[in-house]
């Protein structure tokens, strides 16, 4: 591969962290959209892909430094998604291909994750209730706890992306991606499949992630909170993976598709706040015989017993939705 080869630009790296002082405004960054070559080989689009996920990080890792809110949420995506990537190239890219990566991602977003998840507590899902009970001794006191225990994380997660194995792990995948280091571990029809257009993995993949969907979800009132949560997970698979590879389809109904995978997700997410929620009041150690808990855990339920009744709703518009894969 040389030097002009679109790919490779695409996913270098630095190999030194961006200096925030040389920034003259510090801002979190979106993932930037993956356009492919229609003609382009599973191999070199997952290149670009993983590439793409690791630029997402990059970029806000100055926005994290200064303990931006969004700068966490838009880092914790990237990591998100490098990781979906991963998992849906298993089928031509093993697991055992990028095992120590992977290793490296799950230690980070140990980090990440419970600094996220503090910030929509408090920023998203708290405020309605401290607004409703203004004088409420309990979560007066709940509530400066809370900021506090947010704080360390903060502290932590800027501690762990000043760390060295930080700095390892992006520029690992990074030197990863360039070398194309997996090929060594592949047999040659795993090679060859790698070589065939992405178009032969990438219809056959979302038609299966869509049926894994849809399998359960028209029993949603019978699934249990976990089942609930495997099914949001593979919502989310599917939606990660539409917008991997939507510019090889029509970009209306690419479109008209995300909208409405996000919605789900959107949903099944609020259901998904009150285990959360329950995890950080553990944190907080706030007991159940504690008002405070009683009347968050009390709010938390009111608003999933409307999101469940939402569900069907919304779960009826995804299905009216044509797939953008299907001829």
């Amino acid at each position: 591969m040389n030097a002009t080869d679109p790919f490779r630009i695409a996913y270098y790296l630095p190999c030194h962290p961006p200096n925030p002082m040389a920034t003259k405004s510090i801002t979190s960054v979106k993932a930037s959209p993956v356009t492919l070559p229609s003609a382009a080989t599973s191999e070199e689009t997952f290149a670009a892909i993983v590439g793409a996920c690791l630029r997402h990080a990059e970029a806000n890792q100055p926005a994290v430094l200064d303990e931006q809110i969004e700068g966490v949420h838009q880092m914790r995506v990237a990591f998100r998604r490098l990781r979906s990537a991963l998992k849906l190239f298993r089928p031509l890219i093993p697991r055992e291909a990028s095992a120590g990566s992977v290793e490296g991602i799950r230690w980070l977003n140990s980090f990440l994750g419970p600094a996220r998840d503090w910030d929509v507590f408090l920023d998203e899902g708290m405020p309605p209730v401290f607004a409703h009970f203004p004088r409420k001794r309990g979560l007066l006191l709940f509530r400066a706890k809370a900021e506090a225990i947010r704080q360390n994380h903060r502290r932590s997660l800027c501690e762990t992306v000043h760390d060295s194995r930080y700095r390892q792990l992006i520029q690992g995948l990074a030197d990863w991606l360039e070398q194309r280091a997996w090929q060594g571990s592949l047999s040659d029809e795993q090679r060859k499949r790698l070589a065939q257009p992405v178009l032969d993995f990438a219809t056959p993949l979302l038609g299966h992630n869509y049926r894994r969907v849809t399998q359960r979800a028209d029993q949603f009132a019978k699934l249990s909170a976990e089942e609930r949560h495997g099914l949001r997970i593979r919502i989310k698979e599917l939606r990660y993976a539409l917008d991997f590879f939507a510019s090889l389809y029509p970009a209306p109904a690419v479109k008209t598709y995300l909208n409405a995978l996000a919605r789900l997700q959107d949903c099944l997410g609020i259901m998904n706040d009150i285990a959360v929620t329950r995890r950080l009041l553990d944190e907080a150690r706030l007991t159940a015989a504690s008002a405070a808990r009683q009347v968050i855990e009390g709010w938390y339920g009111c608003r999933l017993d409307v999101h469940e009744h939402q569900f069907v709703e919304v779960w009826q518009r995804f299905m009216e939705c044509e797939r953008p894969w299907k001829d």
